[in-house]
């Protein structure tokens, strides 16, 4: 699938209302199972039957279709984003660094194996610091 249409899936997952959510290890968010939210996700090729893997009769869990399906890379605890550019850099045994760009700001978070996420906006003080260190290294 190309990085726009994967970006149309994750518009669609995060205009959904979400009638209930947890946090933490087991975090999950979840939707009506209705027919309007079928015709919405199967308008950008989500078919039913993939939505009705990730949930009952009333509620689907829009993180683990997201995830599970590949069109997911971070949550955020309000949304779940998709990167089309992204470094990854593994600091140790299960937490990761991810500099990634979402709608025109770059952000660096830390993401760990349990689940817990830190997310922080780079300043334009700390692009430039970037770019000077990244001078210095040439």
């Amino acid at each position: 699938m190309k990085t726009i249409e994967k970006q149309q899936v994750i518009d669609v997952l995060n205009g959904l209302e979400v009638i209930e959510e947890n946090g933490g290890e087991d975090t999950y968010v979840l939707v009506e199972n209705s027919e309007e939210n079928h015709k919405q996700l199967n308008s950008v090729g989500i078919s039913s039957e993939t939505i009705n893997r990730y949930g009952d009769e009333e509620t689907f869990c829009i993180l683990a279709l997201a995830f599970s399906e590949g069109y997911a890379d971070l949550y955020d605890g309000n949304k779940i984003i998709f990167f089309d550019e992204k470094v990854e850099l593994e600091v140790e045994e299960g937490k990761t660094i991810i500099f990634y760009k979402d709608d025109g700001d770059f952000y660096l978070a830390v993401s760990e194996d349990s689940g817990n996420v830190s997310i922080n906006k780079l300043t334009d003080e700390h692009l430039q610091a970037l770019k000077n260190l990244l001078h210095r290294v040439n």
